[in-house]
């Protein structure tokens, strides 16, 4: 009899231990899975609340004329007051495109980036080139046969006319020489520094990375330029020769403006988060039934991004965009 007793208390314990650890798993499966739930609706909730932001900052920079950097200088006439609202900055005092971040009462910050603030691979000068590659830790024999083959790959054909165009800054790592050094180059920011499709390097907006390599600007000249753009935008070779003095003359005669790019990239991060893609926006549409700016595509952000070399400016832009996010303008 006790033998039996013994056996049905042994069978309840064991049969108690079994439920117990059922339940604990089933307790940790449940609050795993609201973990992950909380987590998509975080997630959702950043990317509508993302994409009201961009839509407020599209329409700004599409439909506002003194929106774009470089564009104005204290110089320019004012608005009229019929064509002030609170979306409209003054003249000289437009939004920066050379990467620095505003910060905004709502919780987001953002960037613009002017694509002419990178070094265009089709039409840069070889010797501003090779000086950004030997600066990125390229060993300076290897530069000339790289630079020969990316010439020859932009040629096209044998008996083609047209150039051949690139559709992006990774292109260039499908030639054999310069396949070796793709992961040393994006780990150096390379997509950071160069783009295609742009003619002209926009001194208002490269950033002092860029004209450090590329141009071998000393850094008290480097400085010098960078606070005097950062009073006003420079107009043209004098103010860069008032600014530089005799080293003008080791820069390029040409291949350089003072003007912005019609494309615009677009950065957007919370305040306590990191960005994640880079939105690439044409600001001069060809369509002329459509809207006038046109989304050409939306890259992902490497966590190695350099941090820009201009301070966050807070709570200093229109108030469409500092407004609360509850709908698209």
């Amino acid at each position: 009899m006790r033998t039996e007793r013994g056996f049905v208390l042994v069978g309840v314990i064991w049969f108690l231990a079994i439920m117990t650890l059922v339940v604990a798993s089933a307790v940790t499966w449940i609050e795993r899975s609201l973990d992950g739930i909380e987590k998509e609706r975080q997630g959702l909730l950043r990317d509508m609340t993302e994409r009201s932001m961009l839509s407020r900052l599209t329409w700004l920079a599409s439909t506002q004329r003194l929106t774009l950097a470089g564009l104005t200088t204290p110089d320019s006439p004012a608005p009229s007051l019929a064509d002030m609202d609170m979306s409209v900055l003054p003249v000289g005092a437009e939004l920066a495109l050379d990467g620095r971040e505003y910060c905004l009462a709502n919780g987001w910050c953002f960037a613009f980036v002017d694509r002419a603030s990178r070094l265009g691979l089709e039409q840069a000068p070889p010797a501003a080139l090779a000086s950004l590659l030997e600066g990125l830790g390229i060993a300076p024999e290897r530069i000339a046969p790289m630079l020969a083959e990316l010439a020859g790959h932009l040629r096209g054909p044998p008996g083609s006319a047209a150039l051949r165009s690139l559709h992006a800054p990774q292109e260039v790592f499908v030639l054999d020489s310069w396949r070796p050094w793709e992961a040393a180059l994006r780990a150096a920011g390379w997509e950071e520094l160069v783009t295609v499709g742009e003619p002209s390097l926009n001194v208002n907006t490269a950033s002092g990375q860029l004209l450090r390599l590329a141009w071998r600007l000393p850094e008290d000249s480097l400085a010098l330029l960078l606070a005097a753009r950062h009073e006003r935008p420079l107009r043209g070779v004098g103010d860069l020769e008032g600014v530089l003095g005799m080293y003008l003359q080791q820069l390029p005669a040409e291949n350089w403006s003072r003007l912005a790019s019609a494309t615009l990239f677009i950065r957007l991060r919370p305040a306590d988060a990191v960005a994640r893609y880079e939105y690439q926006l044409r600001l001069e549409s060809d369509d002329l039934q459509g809207s006038p700016w046109q989304f050409l595509q939306r890259r992902s952000l490497p966590r190695n991004v350099p941090i820009t070399d201009t301070a966050s400016i807070h709570h200093e832009a229109p108030g469409l965009l500092s407004a609360p996010l509850v709908a698209s303008p």
